[in-house]
Formats: C-alpha cells, sequence, structure tokens
C-alpha cells in the first residue's frame, strides 16, 4: 500500500528548522517531530522501511517553522506535552517525575528519600541530587550505584531492615547502616556517586538572554532562561516584537536537557548575553517594558545596517 500523502505535497515543504505533525484520517495527531531541515526529515519518514506503517496513516502534515534549532526543540518539547500525540514516547511519559532528594539520618550519613511531583521548584527543601522518569528507573538506578560504590542499600532507601542491611551480611556494605564506617568517606562517595545524574547548577547569575536568526528570513527569536527554565521567547520580524510562548517559570526535565546541551556548546556562546537585574525582575512581575523597549531598539539599528 502506498502512503496516503502525494510526493509532490512533500516537495513543497520548507527545508528549514521547525517542527512538523503528522495527522491522520479523522483529524487525530499521530506524530510531532522536529527538524534543522524539515523536508528533508519528513522524506527520511517516507523512505524508512520500518516507518511504513505510520506513514500509511498520514493525511495531513502541518509544519511551525522556527528561526534556529533551540526553538525547534523547545517547541517540539511544548507541543508533545500538550498535544499528546498517538505515537509519541514521550507523550506516554507520566505526568509526574520522581526525584531524588538528599536526606541525612541522625549520624550524619547521605541517604535518598524518593518524591513523585509534577513539577520540580530548586527552592523546595533539601538537595535534589537525580530525576528520573518512573520509581522503576529510579530504584535500578540505586541498586546499580550502591553495588558500583559499595552504598548501603537501606541508606538509599531500598530496604527497610531495622538494623543492618544485606549487603552488610554479605560483606558489600561497609557498615554505615551500623555506624561502622566514617561519615565523612561514606558521604564523598555518595557524593560521587551522583555526579552523572546530578541536576547541574545553573551557571549564571540571574537571568540570561539566548537569540536566534534565521539564515534564509533574517527572523529573530529571543530565549529568556532562568535556572533552567523558559520564561517566554519573542519573535522579531520586520514588523515588530510579539510574544511567542509564555513559560510557566517551572523546571521541566526534557526542557533542561535540551538548555544544558544548548548551553553547554562552545559554538552557541555568541548566542547567549546575561541580562540585567531589573529588565529580569520586570519580566517576572509582567512588566516587559524595559526589556521590550531596548530590543526593539535594537532590532530597529539592526535593520538600518
Amino acid at each position: 500500500m502506498k502512503p496516503a500523502i502525494p510526493p509532490e505535497a512533500i516537495k513543497t515543504l520548507p527545508d528549514t528548522p521547525g517542527v512538523y505533525l503528522f495527522y491522520g484520517t479523522l483529524g487525530e495527531l499521530l506524530y510531532v517531530g522536529k527538524s534543522k531541515t524539515i523536508r528533508t526529515r519528513v522524506r527520511s519518514h517516507f523512505s524508512a522501511p520500518e516507518e511504513k506503517w505510520l506513514c500509511r496513516r498520514i493525511r495531513r502534515i502541518e509544519t511551525r517553522g522556527t528561526p534556529g534549532e533551540l526553538g525547534a526543540l523547545l517547541l517540539e518539547s511544548q507541543l508533545i506535552k500538550e498535544l499528546r500525540p498517538m505515537f509519541n514516547v514521550a507523550a506516554r511519559r507520566r505526568r509526574r517525575i520522581i526525584i531524588a532528594r538528599r536526606v541525612e539520618d541522625k549520624r550524619g550519613y547521605a541517604g535518598i528519600d524518593l518524591e513523585a511531583v509534577e513539577y520540580l521548584k530548586f527552592e523546595d527543601g533539601s538537595p535534589i541530587m537525580a530525576i528520573f522518569k518512573h520509581r522503576t528507573q529510579a530504584k535500578e538506578y540505586l541498586k546499580l550505584i550502591a553495588r558500583k560504590h559499595r552504598l548501603c542499600p537501606k541508606l538509599l532507601g531500598l530496604e527497610a531492615a531495622r538494623t543492618y542491611c544485606f549487603s552488610y551480611h554479605l560483606g558489600h556494605c561497609r557498615g554505615a547502616c551500623m555506624g561502622e564506617e566514617d561519615v565523612r568517606q561514606y558521604n564523598d562517595r555518595f557524593e560521587t556517586a551522583f555526579e552523572e545524574r546530578r541536576v547541574k547548577a545553573w551557571p549564571y547569575d540571574g537571568g540570561v538572554l539566548v537569540e536566534e536568526r534565521s539564515e534564509t528570513t533574517g527572523e529573530r527569536e529571543l530565549f529568556l532562561l532562568d535556572n533552567w527554565c523558559l520564561v517566554a521567547s519573542y519573535r522579531l520580524t520586520g514588523s515588530g516584537l510579539t510574544e511567542h510562548i509564555r513559560g510557566n517559570h517551572r523546571f521541566d526535565y526534557d526542557s533542561y536537557k535540551i538548555l544544558l546541551s544548548f548551553l553547554s556548546s562552545a559554538e552557541h556562546a555568541h548566542f547567549l548575553r546575561c541580562l540585567p537585574r531589573e529588565e529580569f525582575d520586570g519580566v517576572l512581575k509582567g512588566d516587559e517594558r524595559s526589556l521590550l523597549n531596548r530590543l526593539q531598539n535594537e532590532h530597529r539599528e539592526t535593520s538600518r545596517i
């Protein structure tokens, strides 16, 4: 059976950054994807043998352009969460995430308390050592580091023994559950064990502005970021500046991974600038006049060049 979308329809798609949406016979949303070159990426779906089952169901393709790759990544993540397409794995994830909080027992040994939350606020409670998609993933990771770093399963919340853990009986635990191991040495291993999974500290003193510019149209998108959260984004075109996305200033793990990868890349450093505190605070309070006036003035100056 041939795909329902004719090749001519794919030829008309833009080959620029953005997201694409596949719709089925009844208008149901099948899939959301993103790419730096939309047309090329959509073609790859139709040429992949393992995706024929999906392509036969597609009746309409919608595209939403972005000036650059970061905008496409963030927009894709947002649309998947909001629209929950049928065949995106991320759309089937649970709404809640599991966070591993660092706690200490009365002797000072570090341990873990797993907590299910809908969203994360960094100012809440004790330090967050790691974030997981679900409790099973969290426990598998805790078991792994218990073996690798000889941590106590009881302190990690994997066992509910009243005295020593089973690993102590086997000789794998060095006795933290019995108060036999040096607290500092144990806690140092504990910190090392979570190094790869730990949420990185926000590397800037306050909010930052990241700009992307389209290589074909000159359109610009500006992202206001703080503490790994998207506060807002704005589009700058020939007709002026408009707000494109209004974030909720809540930590989202998918957005965190996107922003961490983008901001850690040296090639993206020139896209970024730190904001004066008063401008950023104004945006948080709903008063964006100072920031918008400066951006519009900069846009007019750039347009004259």
